[in-house]
């Protein structure tokens, strides 16, 4: 008996941080202290301090297609590849933490903010920047990092203890009736340059 007393007392004023995780805990509701390194820590029982812990590993999701219009006015669809981690979690905690999985619920916030980053960014190039081969995909890489940049500039204002880690584009689609209109318009392109070298 006295054994179980011994170990129940060690687990009520203790608790650990795996490798995997970080942690906030709070006091009486209110965050005190941020654990970012595995070890036992301890702690006040409950209902004095309480402690969430959240995954610190790089999460991954892909957004859903979307549309934008070029700055030549080509309807493009979209989609990106995100990799993303809890960098501060004090921050992050009063956002998320009271979500039934905050992983899912910052991806959601940032799912968001993708679908306005990518049309800004996408409204600034022209259909060639995204498809063109003759610069070696610069261009490509560019537009990329735009988005990147614009996401990550949304979390740094909103302050919301997340870091981006990379993000690239994953998907490019053009809508069934804008293709053939792009195909026609290779076509007379192709055409225009063939008829130059014959003369």
């Amino acid at each position: 008996a006295l054994l179980l007393i011994l170990i129940f007392g060690f687990l009520l004023f203790s608790f650990q941080v795996r490798t995997t995780e970080v942690a906030v805990v709070t006091r009486f509701g209110k965050p005190t202290r941020q654990i970012t390194e595995p070890n036992l820590y301890r702690k006040w029982p409950w209902p004095i301090e309480k402690v969430w812990t959240f995954d610190k590993r790089v999460q991954n999701f892909e957004d859903r297609l979307t549309e934008g219009l070029t700055s030549d006015s080509f309807n493009l669809l979209t989609s990106v590849y995100v990799g993303w981690k809890v960098s501060n979690p004090t921050n992050f905690f009063p956002r998320f933490a009271g979500s039934a999985n905050p992983i899912s619920a910052a991806e959601t916030l940032i799912d968001q903010w993708l679908g306005n980053a990518k049309t800004a960014v996408v409204g600034k190039h022209p259909l060639s920047d995204f498809v063109s081969t003759s610069d070696n995909g610069a261009a490509f890489l560019a537009i990329e990092k735009e988005i990147l940049e614009s996401i990550r500039s949304q979390i740094r204002t909103n302050n919301l203890g997340l870091e981006v880690e990379f993000l690239g584009i994953k998907r490019l689609q053009l809508p069934e009736n804008v293709s053939q209109s792009v195909f026609d318009r290779m076509t007379s392109e192709r055409k225009l340059l063939a008829d130059h070298f014959q003369y």
